[in-house]
């Protein structure tokens, strides 16, 4: 089953602005109180991102021995195996174990959580 909005037939709101629904959902889980583990983007999500705010929203990491990207303090990934974009999380799963929290358009379908 598609979850990914264009593949869904899922029409995104002109307004809606990815960057802007990342950075009010990492605000979201910081004022539970949740850490913020990683987030990872399907291919389209990450162009989305850089087009919506510029090359410098997708930071490499200064260090040439660490293969990773930011997006603010958050390290981000690219996923080939998971649509939309996905903010995985510590603190929510009382064993400690990682949860992750979906950010889509609103009135589009989402994946379960994970």
């Amino acid at each position: 089953m598609a979850t990914h909005l264009q593949r869904a037939g899922v029409d995104v709101p002109s307004d809606w602005r990815l960057n802007e629904a990342l950075d009010a959902k990492l605000a979201e889980l910081r004022g539970q109180g949740f850490e913020t583990a990683w987030i990872e983007c399907s291919r389209d999500d990450l162009t989305r991102l850089v087009i919506e705010r510029g090359e410098a929203v997708i930071r490499l990491d200064p260090d040439p021995a660490v293969d990773r990207a930011w997006y603010g303090d958050v390290e981000i990934r690219h996923s080939s195996t998971r649509d939309l974009t996905w903010v995985f999380v510590r603190g929510e799963v009382a064993a400690g174990d990682v949860s992750a929290h979906v950010v889509c358009p609103p009135e589009s379908p989402q994946p379960a959580r994970g």
